[in-house]
């Protein structure tokens, strides 16, 4: 009686912490799973607590024999059973519901074992009644389909605490199997029954804890770092264009010469220019101009390589850094660019650019190469205005 009344109090301390822990984390305890668990397990606990004081010897009914522990037993393990079975086929069901459900149905079965109209579950002298071993095999039965469910679910919320839960069911199985043997309230496979449902209470609890505390402090840093890197992205691009914005192309631009001339690999350069960009704004506005912009910049870069670097150079102006291409294969992209906005009618203008092409060799100073291109680009600008 001593171990079994120790053994009780600290599953039924387990089940109130998993209550406790579970309810006050659910602020920032994005699985709601285990609050829902944390509900289940407190109504379990009050079942158990009535339980351990009507167990045989305790004195605290007087008027009871084994039968009624008995019939409690069933009753809490029928709840539990019933919890994992809700919690994890439906699990959409609000935690209101659960509590409201959880509330009435161990109201119900209290009163039933109280008032003596409870199927009995152990009779002196001959041992365990017919319905309490059958009512152990079929807990057992749900019990190994609520296993099959949670190993096999690809469900996000259920994935992501599958370990503790099928440790828990596999311990709740084994305590229910332990608990359809013993002919005694004092014999050893109660004692058994008694240890496999504890550690299966800490199965959850364990699971509680990993969920409710270690998973959101990783969680929160996993957002923070996620943060940071939109905000380290969102600092390289352009709000308008969405390349990269001319401060990263320095920041990146001495990385990629370094790797080149190590790979001895050329890298080529194409400055590009919206023609008459000024008169474009003056003309059609600035809400006009900025679409002339996204437009050309949509053109860049359905144009290029995911390998190859394009940026916002700063007002109409572009750059793209072809990595490994030669003046040959950049003055091919700078044409295939420049025909994909000629050719366009989407913002039912004409809208041209100008370019120039210059080819950075291994070893040589990228700023020149820069330069060149930008003459080049300047040179046919410059012609177009010529001609016309």
């Amino acid at each position: 009686m001593l171990y079994h009344t120790i053994i009780e109090f600290f599953a039924i301390f387990t089940a109130l912490s998993i209550t406790l822990i579970s309810n006050a984390t659910r602020e920032f305890n994005q699985n709601r799973i285990f609050m829902k668990f944390g509900i289940v397990y407190f109504f379990v606990a009050s079942v158990d607590f009535l339980h351990t004081l009507a167990y045989k010897g305790m004195g605290v009914f007087p008027n009871w024999t084994a039968n009624h522990p008995t019939q409690l037993w069933i009753a809490g393990r029928s709840l539990e059973v019933l919890g994992f079975f809700l919690i994890l086929f439906f699990t959409k069901l609000s935690e209101r519901v659960v509590f409201s459900l959880f509330g009435l149905l161990t109201t119900f079965l209290i009163l039933s074992v109280w008032l003596g109209f409870f199927p009995d579950c152990f009779i002196e002298g001959s041992g365990l009644t017919s319905f309490k071993v059958s009512m152990e095999y079929i807990m057992v039965f749900v019990l190994v389909t609520i296993l099959i469910k949670t190993i096999k679910s690809k469900d996000a919320s259920i994935s992501a605490i599958r370990r503790p839960i099928t440790s828990a069911i596999i311990f709740t199985i084994l305590g229910e199997l332990s608990f359809t043997l013993y002919t005694d309230v004092y014999g050893f496979f109660n004692f058994l029954g008694h240890v496999f449902r504890f550690v299966s209470y800490l199965m959850i609890l364990n699971g509680v804890i990993v969920n409710s505390l270690k998973d959101p402090v990783r969680s929160m840093l996993f957002k923070l770092n996620e943060e940071r890197e939109k905000l380290k992205e969102i600092a390289h691009h352009d709000n308008l264009t969405n390349l990269f914005n001319r401060a990263f192309f320095n920041e990146w631009i001495q990385r990629q010469v370094r790797l080149a001339q190590l790979q001895k690999v050329p890298m080529s350069f194409i400055m590009i220019d919206v023609d008459n960009f000024k008169q474009i704004n003056d003309s059609f506005g600035h809400l006009i101009g900025d679409e002339v912009l996204k437009f050309v910049a949509e053109c860049i870069a359905s144009s290029t390589r995911s390998s190859d670097f394009a940026a916002r150079y700063g007002g109409d102006e572009f750059i793209v850094v072809l990595y490994g291409a030669d003046k040959q294969r950049a003055e091919e992209i700078a044409q295939r660019i420049r025909e994909k906005i000629t050719n366009s009618n989407k913002l039912e203008m004409s809208i041209d650019i100008s370019y120039g092409v210059a080819t950075l060799q291994p070893g040589a100073d990228y700023l020149e190469a820069l330069h060149k291109a930008d003459e080049a680009m300047y040179r046919m600008k410059k012609s177009k205005k010529g001609v016309s």
